[in-house]
C-alpha cells in the first residue's frame, strides 16, 4: 500500500508492506518427533514502511522500517525490538547508497541470493553455513550505482566498544556480476567478539545460471576464528518453474576440520504452487545427518534432524 504525501511532502512516497508466513511442521530431531504451527517457513512474517523522498539533482533520501514477527503466536521475532529486522536511514544518487542504521550483512545476503530456498526454512543453508549473525547494528553501508551489470556493497559496523573500536567490530562486504542468465558473487565477512578475539572470518563464492527449464546453483564458503571454528561448506541445488509450479532441491554438506568426525550434511526438496500474485502454498522437507561429533540442528550429537512443512505465504 503506497500512502499520498502532504502537499510539503509532495515528491515523497511511503510504502506499508509485509508477509505473512505460517506452515504446520512436523519435526523428528535425534529420534524424539514434536508437531507445530509455525511462522516463516518459506519467508520470514514481517511488515514494515519504507520510502523515498527525491530532493533534486538525483538525490534521494531513502528509509526503510521493519518488523520480523512469529505470525503463529503475533509475538516479535527480536525480543524488545520492534523494528528488529531493518531500521536505517540513507542517501542514494549517482554515486549510489549510503545507509546507516541497522541492515542486512552483505554476507549474509551472498548466502541468501545462492540458495534456491533463500536461506529460510527448514531446507535454510545456513543451518550448516556460518553466517555472522545475519544484521549489522549501528552501520553505515555503502552500494555501488548500477555499473553495467556489476555490483558490490561495504558494510562497517562500530563496535561502540569503550577504549576499543575492534571490540565487536564488523565488516561485512559483497561484489558480484549479474547479467541475463548469469549471476556470480564474492564475499567477505570479519566479526569480533565483545572482548576483541576473532568470532568468524568468512570467504564466499556463489553463483546460479539459468538454463532455461532448470536453474543451477553453487557455494562454496570457507569459515574459521582463531580457535573453535575451521570448516569448509558446500552447496549445489537446482530449481525448476512449470507454470503455477515450482520445484526446488539442494545439496549442503560441512567439512568441519576444527574436530574429528564432526561434519555434517542437508538434503532438502521443495514444491511451491502459485494461487495468485501475492499468495502460494508450499510443501518443503529437509534431512540433516551429522557426524558422531557433531549436532548441527540437532540434540544429540551424531542426531538427524527430519523436518517437514506444509503452509501458505500471502504477501501485500
Amino acid at each position: 500500500m503506497t500512502l499520498a504525501a502532504s502537499p510539503a511532502l509532495a515528491q515523497q512516497a511511503v510504502t506499508i508492506y509485509g508477509v505473512v508466513d505460517i506452515g504446520l511442521v512436523s519435526d523428528r530431531d535425534s529420534g524424539k518427533s514434536t508437531t507445530r504451527i509455525d511462522s516463516g517457513q518459506q519467508t520470514a512474517s514481517r511488515w514494515g514502511i519504507k520510502g523515498k523522498e527525491d530532493l533534486g539533482g538525483g538525490l534521494k533520501a531513502v528509509f526503510q522500517l521493519e518488523s520480523q514477527i512469529e505470525a503463529d503466536n503475533g509475538t516479535l521475532s527480536y525480543t524488545g525490538r520492534l523494528f528488529g529486522s531493518q531500521a536505517w536511514v540513507g542517501l542514494e544518487g549517482g554515486f549510489g547508497s549510503v545507509k546507516l542504521g541497522r541492515v542486512f550483512t552483505p554476507y549474509f545476503g551472498a548466502i541468501a541470493t545462492n540458495d534456491p530456498f533463500d536461506a529460510r526454512g527448514p531446507a535454510d543453508s545456513s543451518r550448516l553455513f556460518p553466517d555472522s549473525g545475519v544484521r549489522m547494528d549501528n552501520t553505515i553501508k555503502y552500494s555501488l550505482p548500477p555499473l553495467g551489470g556489476f555490483y558490490a556493497d561495504l558494510a562497517y559496523a562500530a563496535g561502540e566498544v569503550a577504549g576499543s573500536n575492534a571490540n565487536n567490530r564488523q565488516i561485512s562486504m559483497d561484489a558480484g556480476y549479474r547479467a541475463g542468465p548469469l549471476n556470480i558473487q564474492l564475499a567477505h565477512h570479519d566479526a569480533n567478539t565483545i572482548s576483541g578475539a576473532k568470532a568468524m572470518r568468512g570467504d564466499l563464492i556463489g553463483g546460479s545460471y539459468d538454463f532455461g527449464p532448470v536453474k543451477g546453483w553453487m557455494t562454496l564458503a570457507r569459515s574459521r576464528n582463531d580457535s573453535t571454528l575451521d570448516s569448509r561448506d558446500v552447496l549445489v541445488g537446482v530449481s525448476v518453474p512449470l507454470g503455477h509450479n515450482s520445484f526446488a532441491a539442494d545439496y549442503v554438506h560441512k567439512n568441519d576440520r576444527a574436530k574429528a568426525n564432526g561434519d555434517a550434511r542437508q538434503i532438502a526438496l521443495g514444491y511451491y504452487h502459485t494461487l495468485s500474485k501475492r499468495s502460494n502454498l508450499y510443501l518443503i522437507g529437509s534431512q540433516l545427518n551429522n557426524q558422531s561429533a557433531a549436532s548441527y540442528q540437532a540434540t544429540l550429537p551424531g542426531g538427524t534432524r527430519r523436518q517437514l512443512t506444509a503452509g501458505l505465504r500471502h504477501q501485500f
